[in-house]
């Protein structure tokens, strides 16, 4: 895990650096992988189209498995999704990626703004998150604190994802692109919850 993030970083640099390489992107590499894939790593980013995951780690085709929805959301078909990247494709690291100026979220702290229902129900569940974190933020700060809530959200509702874990086989972390400067700030590892009186926890 530590060495793909390391990747992941390095390709990232070259993107800030305006150095990218665009590796795997060509027609041979595209017929390389018509067979099978072998992704380095799993994203869960928002669909914002400022926040292009595969160009901002400088990575081609095959290279990552990227799950993307309104708001960054750690829906049962995310998981699912991540779950396949991690038990069938055997990625090591999953990136949770959040970025500033989130419309889903800027949606959840405006409670007047008009959506339609499958809307309402993302926002919905956004705004509940956001209140049960505590006090009203800002939005940025919102969208930082939003982005740690969905990675643990993701690990803690996952069996497949905390026994990985747990055993070392995997890590999950979290970041957050800044659309002005174009970097991504690491917020750190996620780690699943232990449970007093569970294996290996401190009661």
């Amino acid at each position: 895990p530590a060495a793909v993030l390391e990747r992941l970083k390095q390709g990232h640099q070259r993107f800030l650096e305006g150095h990218s390489l665009h590796p795997h992107s060509t027609r041979e590499r595209l017929r390389a992988v018509v067979e099978g894939q072998h992704p380095l790593a799993a994203v869960l980013g928002c669909s914002d189209s400022r926040a292009p995951v595969e160009l901002l780690f400088d990575s081609g085709f095959g290279d990552l498995f990227v799950v993307r929805n309104a708001g960054t959301m750690s829906t049962t078909a995310a998981i699912a999704s991540i779950e396949y990247a991690v038990g069938h494709l055997g990625v090591p690291l999953i990136v949770v990626l959040g970025h500033e100026s989130c419309g889903a979220i800027s949606a959840a702290l405006h409670p007047e703004t008009l959506l339609t229902p499958s809307l309402s129900q993302v926002v919905g569940q956004l705004r509940m998150e956001l209140l049960q974190d505590g006090a009203r933020h800002a939005l940025e700060e919102c969208c930082r604190r939003h982005t740690l809530i969905s990675a643990a959200n993701l690990v803690n509702s996952s069996v497949l994802l905390t026994d990985r874990l747990r055993a070392g086989l995997l890590e999950v972390v979290a970041g957050y692109y800044d659309l002005q400067s174009c970097a991504i700030d690491w917020l750190g590892h996620v780690q699943p919850i232990r449970y007093p009186g569970a294996a290996g926890s401190s009661a």
